[in-house]
C-alpha cells in the first residue's frame, strides 16, 4: 500500500489527507498508519493537512535497503528453522529407513585434544590387543605410558605407520625397544587414522579436502558398533599383512 500511495502522490504532486482517504479507499486510522510508515522512510512530507512526495531516488533507495534488511532477517530465521528441522528429522529418517540411529554407528568428538584423551582412556582399558594406524605417530609421547602399561597386562600392541623419516625415527626405535610391533605401510596417503582396542571399539580421524581447496578438514569420531569396528579392523589387517616390518 505504501508504494501505491507514493505513486499516487507522485502523479498528484501534493494532496490533502481527505483526498487520499477517498481515492485510495482508506479510513482515517489506516491512512495515518501508512503515512507514519512513509514519513519514517522519508517518502513524504506532511505540513498540516497537506501531503507531498519526496524525490523518488532518495526514497526508493532507502526503501530498497530496508526491505533487504527485512528479507535478510527473514532468510536467516528460515535457515535456522530448516537446520533445526533437519537435525531433528535426519535421525528419525535414518532409523525408519535403515533400522539404526546414526549415533549407534558413531559419535562425533569435538576436537583433536578430546580425541587424544579418549584414545588414552581406550588404551587403558584394553584387555587383548591394540592396533594403531598413524602417519608419524606424533602423539606417541601422550599415550606412551598407557601403552607400556598395556604391555605389562600382556596386551598385544601393533603400530602401523604411513611415513618414516627423521621426524619419527626416534619414536620407532623407542617402540621397538619396548617390544611394540611396528611396521611401515606399503601404500599412499590414507584419509583416515584410527586406534582399535580389542576389536570392540575404535576411535578415528577422517581427513578430507573440498573440491578446489587446499585446506584440509578433519572430523574425529568414536564407534563401538560391530559393523563399523569390523571395517577398521579388516582395513588394518590388510595393510598390516602387506607392510614392511621395522
Amino acid at each position: 500500500m505504501e508504494i501505491k500511495m507514493y505513486e499516487y502522490l507522485i502523479k498528484k504532486g501534493s494532496c490533502k489527507k481527505e483526498d487520499l482517504m477517498r481515492d485510495l479507499e482508506l479510513n482515517e486510522e489506516g491512512l495515518n498508519e501508512h503515512l507514519s510508515k512513509m514519513s519514517s522512510l522519508g517518502a513524504i512530507e506532511i505540513v498540516d493537512d497537506l501531503v507531498s512526495p519526496s524525490p523518488p531516488r532518495s526514497f526508493l533507495q532507502k526503501y530498497l535497503r530496508l526491505k533487504e534488511v527485512e528479507l535478510g532477517l527473514q532468510l536467516a530465521e528460515l535457515r535456522k528453522v530448516v537446520n533445526e528441522l533437519q537435525m531433528a528429522l535426519e535421525p528419525i529418517y535414518s532409523e525408519s529407513r535403515y533400522g539404526v540411529r546414526l549415533e549407534e554407528l558413531w559419535q562425533t568428538i569435538d576436537s583433536l585434544s578430546s580425541m587424544e584423551m579418549e584414545t588414552t582412556r581406550m588404551i587403558s582399558r584394553a584387555n587383548s590387543e591394540i592396533s594403531i594406524l598413524a602417519e608419524r605417530f606424533s602423539y606417541y609421547p601422550k599415550v606412551r605410558e598407557e601403552l607400556l602399561s598395556a604391555l605389562d597386562r600382556k596386551v598385544r600392541v601393533r603400530v602401523l605407520l604411513l611415513a618414516l623419516d627423521k621426524e619419527n625415527e626416534g619414536r620407532v626405535e623407542d617402540l621397538k625397544r619396548n617390544k611394540i610391533e611396528v611396521r611401515l605401510a606399503r601404500c599412499d596417503w590414507r584419509s583416515v587414522r584410527f586406534t582399535l582396542v580389542d576389536k570392540r571399539e575404535a576411535i578415528f580421524l577422517i581427513w578430507a579436502k573440498k573440491s578446489g581447496e587446499n585446506r584440509v578438514y578433519y572430523r574425529p569420531g568414536y564407534s563401538k558398533n560391530p559393523g563399523m569396528v569390523s571395517v577398521f579392523s579388516d582395513s588394518f589387517e590388510y595393510l598390516w599383512d602387506k607392510a614392511l616390518q621395522l
